[in-house]
Order: C-alpha cells, then sequence, then structure tokens
C-alpha cells in the first residue's frame, strides 16, 4: 500500500513535525504535525510513504523507518498561499456598511478581485469534497462498501435529499446518543451548505469604492431588475458586500466540518472492533461533542428535545 503525503501548511520554527530527509537536496521535509510536541510517537502506517519535497521538487518513495520527529529550526511557506485573517462577521447590506459605494454587477466580474474570487473558488469547489466524504458516513451506516454507497448517494442531486437518506440510515442503527450526535453535524451541514449555495448561485459585481471586497446579490432579485420589474431604490437595498475575512471565514469552517465529520465516521467504525473500540468510543464521545459549532448544535437539539418531552407532559 502506498500513502500519499502533501503537506500545504507553513512550518513553523520552533514547532515539532514529522519529516524524513528528502533523497534529493539532502533537506527535511516536514510531513505531518506532532501535536504531542516531541513527548509521544505515533506509529506510521505499514507501506510505502509517496513524498514530494517542495524545495527541490524531488517526489520520491520513503519507508516508516525514514519518518522521523524533529524540531524545525526554521519558518517555511506551505504548498498554499497564506490565508487572511477570518472575520466572525456576515455579509454586510451594501448600503450601510458602505453608503457611499456604488456597484456595478455583470458577468465576470468577480475576476476584478482575484483575492475574493480565489476564496469563492475554494467555498464552491470543496463542497464536492464533503459530498464525498457523507457518502462514506453513508457507507459506514449502511454496513456496505464505499463504491456502492457512494452510487446510491450520487444518485441524490439535493442536499435534502442527501440529507434524508442520511438520517434515514443513521435512525435505523444509532442508539439514542449517537443519533443526537448525528443530527448536530447534520445541522451543521445545513447550515454551511446554505452559506455554499448563496455563493454558488449569486451574482457577482465590483465597487471602485471597496477594491478588496466583492459586491454579491441574489441571482431572484437580480434577474427581477434586469427583466425591468424591480424598483431601482429597493434593488440597491438587496445588495450585499462579502468581504475577505467573511469568505475565508466560510472557507475554512467548511474545511474543518470535513475533518469533523471523518472523525464521526471513524467513531461509528469503532463499533465493530471490540472492546477496544468500546474504550475509543467512550474517550472520545466527549471529545466530538465538544467541537466547535457541534456542540452549539448539540445543545440546540438538547434543548427542543427537552421542549417537547416537557409539552407531552404537560398534555398527559
Amino acid at each position: 500500500m502506498s500513502i500519499r503525503l502533501y503537506r500545504r501548511d507553513p512550518v513553523i520554527n520552533g514547532s515539532w513535525y514529522y519529516a524524513v530527509t528528502c533523497k534529493g537536496c539532502d533537506e527535511l521535509i516536514y510531513i505531518l504535525d506532532d501535536v504531542s510536541g516531541g513527548k509521544y510517537r505515533v506509529p506510521m502506517p505499514e507501506g510505502q510513504l509517496s513524498i514530494p519535497c517542495l524545495r527541490c521538487a524531488r517526489d520520491d518513495i520513503y519507508s516508516k523507518d525514514d519518518v522521523r520527529i524533529v524540531q524545525s529550526a526554521e519558518d517555511l511557506d506551505g504548498a498554499r498561499p497564506r490565508r487572511i485573517k477570518t472575520s466572525a462577521t456576515s455579509r454586510k447590506l451594501l448600503w450601510k456598511a458602505y453608503p457611499k459605494a456604488k456597484a456595478i454587477i455583470g458577468i465576470g466580474l468577480i475576476e476584478d478581485r482575484p483575492a475574493a474570487a480565489a476564496i469563492v473558488g475554494r467555498i464552491i469547489t470543496s463542497w464536492a469534497d464533503l459530498e464525498v466524504e457523507c457518502a462514506r458516513l453513508l457507507a459506514e451506516l449502511m454496513g456496505t462498501n464505499i463504491p456502492a454507497a457512494s452510487a446510491v448517494f450520487g444518485s441524490l442531486r439535493s442536499g435534502r435529499a442527501q440529507h434524508d437518506a442520511l438520517s434515514a440510515a443513521a435512525g435505523a442503527v444509532l442508539d439514542e446518543r449517537d443519533l443526537e450526535l448525528f443530527a448536530a453535524h447534520m445541522a451543521r451541514r445545513s447550515s454551511l451548505e446554505k452559506e455554499r449555495n448563496d455563493l454558488a448561485h449569486g451574482c457577482y459585481g465590483v465597487s471602485v469604492a471597496i477594491p478588496d471586497h466583492i459586491v454579491w446579490v441574489a441571482q431572484a432579485d437580480y434577474l427581477a431588475m434586469s427583466a425591468g420589474g424591480a424598483d431601482p431604490e429597493k434593488f440597491l437595498k438587496q445588495l450585499f458586500v462579502y468581504e475577505l475575512g467573511t469568505l475565508e471565514r466560510i472557507a475554512q469552517e467548511i474545511e474543518v466540518f470535513y475533518s469533523q465529520l471523518g472523525f464521526f465516521r471513524g467513531y461509528l467504525w469503532a463499533r465493530q472492533d471490540g472492546e477496544r473500540g468500546s474504550v475509543f468510543r467512550a474517550q472520545r464521545y466527549p471529545q466530538l461533542c465538544d467541537q466547535p459549532h457541534i456542540r452549539q448544535a448539540l445543545d440546540r437539539i438538547q434543548a427542543a428535545r427537552k421542549a417537547e418531552n416537557a409539552l407531552a407532559t404537560e398534555i398527559e
């Protein structure tokens, strides 16, 4: 078995990593973060490790014996560009946030804001990877192989249909506690899907008064305006601005949720691993519950359930 390892994140001086020495330039290739800070070593999997060197571009094969834990004495850029700081804000009404700005909407104008275009591209294209992870989750829930589950999941084009298929499978095999955790993950998926769909199906524009950010309007509102059936003053109040920090937040939250789905799938897989799996699941459950956004979703689900139970008691 060959495992492909490709580091995209920057290397930070003083941090700990799993690394190999490049067979081409004899410099270190940092492949994975060592979250223990050099305190213990996680066993590497058996098989060949296929690793490219970002310094000399040599792409070679290494074994687990070639991997060692090191503390970096240098700062290095990763394969991906450095990201901007995220913002907790949502999109803003143009007329409120930038009252003096005038916008023009039209095809291709997003190209005039390359930084915004790159982040929007990440958001839209990353959703396909998220759906792949959902198909893997469906395979785990159905107890079937991934190609079979992928065929089923791929035939469901709408997010609602995908959600229903996952929920039906989960309801058939999960106990109450795991089903609640599953519901929290699906609530988070729905929230992110709405943000992604708005960006994928909206129309874009620019304003010279806001040179970094991008103007956005819902497709239906732009269509009504283009057809001459909308009040121009009303249309101006339907324009929004996505600032770069807001776009970056959405992009990173999708990436984080992709990992969260993988963690949840691993937790479910451990059900078939006997006593060792039971121990792992007992330790892992509170960690999964306390993840960002999953905790908030769980709290809402549990509060709604308590209210529902209280109402049922009153009726009785």
